[in-house]
């Protein structure tokens, strides 16, 4: 299935990462020649970066709050995805070193069993003492479909709860979680929170996530999820939030994570990478850019759901005529359209591994997995903890693939990829 002689692989990986629209890149390139200066400058060659800096804060700023209220420098630039939940969480825990527990000095933090290892990993260095200060941590399960359930999240909360930080949605089976119900609740509860939206941006609206009154504390953003270049992110802080209901804000001593020049207001040290944040700007914009009579956000969003259809339907017929048999797929994840991200496909082939598929065909297709084959067979075998969290099948499990398509992806891309898939997967049930 490897063919050197195929023109063209497919790209179904949008959720691993997406293209720089080139768009995106037409933003930057000036901030890599004519106006290369330092934003923190004072002269000429300093002002048009700091604008260009600006600007994109507030374009961000435009993503999760209807009417942009907040100030821009509530938005803090960071390096990635995972710089921005490990702030996120740090400054949770410092500012809320009160709560802590009168009989073990522990803070306690709410979560899912589905969250990105950008949380999971932060956490577990708290759990451990490795950073302190220490806490401890209930991971509420979510449903079979993997979206968790807002009354579970609120209950698991103790008197020494520091944050709850839940995803908004789930990177493998596009699972959406309650995050606007929940970010209310714990408003009204004075606890802060926070979502990881890498993977909502662009495939939803998320105006009023960051809403001033019931929205959530703390919001992370990432570039390279919705068209600008890896290597740039954001987090979204709500003003004076580390100051409310007790809570010190660590900040007022300087970064707690990046000690230097005082860059972005003083919360991360190190010179601003102005053509990325360009970039990412002009990648906010674009999710407004007008479509027609719809916002280029929502055009996407129906061009992706209509993709992602055409996929399931082309692999499910294709298999049933190849093999003569209904009962090899799976869909993992919502079923209902209004719960899952319009774009992501996470279907299991029993009888199928998906590592060996993906070794076949990772020259013409280019997806993901839904499982780690450490083994060719045998109980050895694991899979995803997102799929044992949602109590998929093993059957199903090990051959899962995950099936991301995006903006650009063509009915002709759909096409070629699901005859591949088919033809693969067939292969493998008939060997």
């Amino acid at each position: 299935m490897k063919e050197a002689n195929q023109k063209k692989c497919v790209y179904l990986d949008y959720n691993g990462t997406t293209p720089v629209y080139p768009q995106v890149l037409e933003a930057m390139l000036p901030y890599l020649t004519d106006h290369f200066g330092n934003p923190s400058s004072s002269h000429y060659f300093g002002s048009e970066p700091k604008a260009a800096v600006n600007k994109a804060r507030r374009s961000l700023l435009s993503l999760i709050q209807a009417v942009p209220v907040a100030d821009p420098s509530s938005i803090m630039f960071t390096g990635c995805g995972t710089e921005s939940n490990n702030v996120a969480i740090r400054l949770a825990l410092l500012s809320s070193t009160h709560k802590a527990n009168r009989d073990n000095g522990l803070l306690h933090v709410v979560t899912t069993n589905i969250e990105h290892p950008a949380i999971t990993q932060c956490l577990n260095s708290y759990i451990s003492g490795s950073l302190t200060p220490k806490i401890t941590v209930t991971e509420v399960p979510v449903d079979e479909f993997g979206v968790v359930s807002s009354a579970d999240v609120i209950d698991a909360i103790q008197e020494n709860t520091a944050l709850v930080t839940i995803m908004t949605a789930n990177n493998e089976v596009g699972s959406l979680q309650p995050v606007f119900e929940i970010a209310k609740i714990c408003r009204q509860k004075q606890i802060l929170f926070h979502t990881d939206a890498a993977q909502a941006v662009g495939k939803i609206d998320l105006r009023g996530l960051a809403e001033e009154t019931t929205g959530a504390d703390m919001v992370t953003i990432v570039g390279h999820k919705f068209g600008a270049p890896k290597g740039i992110a954001a987090l979204y802080i709500r003003p004076n939030c580390l100051d409310e209901s007790g809570r010190v804000n660590p900040e007022h001593g300087g970064s707690v994570l990046l000690m230097g020049g005082g860059q972005e207001g003083g919360r991360r040290g190190g010179t601003e990478n102005v053509p990325y944040i360009a970039g990412i700007g002009r990648a906010a914009d674009m999710l407004f850019d007008q479509h027609g009579d719809k916002a280029g956000w929502e055009a996407n969003a129906l061009h992706m759901q209509k993709m992602r259809l055409m996929l399931l339907e082309q692999i499910t017929v294709g298999l049933k005529e190849s093999t003569g048999q209904t009962d090899l797929i799976r869909v993992n994840g919502p079923l209902n359209e209004n719960q899952r991200l319009p774009n992501t496909l996470s279907i299991g082939l029993k009888g199928v591994q998906s590592g060996r598929l993906l070794h076949e065909i990772g020259g013409v297709v280019a997806c993901s997995s839904g499982s780690a084959c450490h083994s060719s067979s045998g109980p050895t075998m694991s899979y995803s903890a997102i799929l044992k969290a949602m109590n998929v099948p093993p059957d199903f499990a090990v051959g899962t693939l995950r099936l991301s398509v995006g903006p650009n992806t063509s009915q002709e891309d759909v096409d070629l990829a699901a005859d591949i898939i088919v033809k693969e997967a067939t292969r493998q049930l008939k060997s």
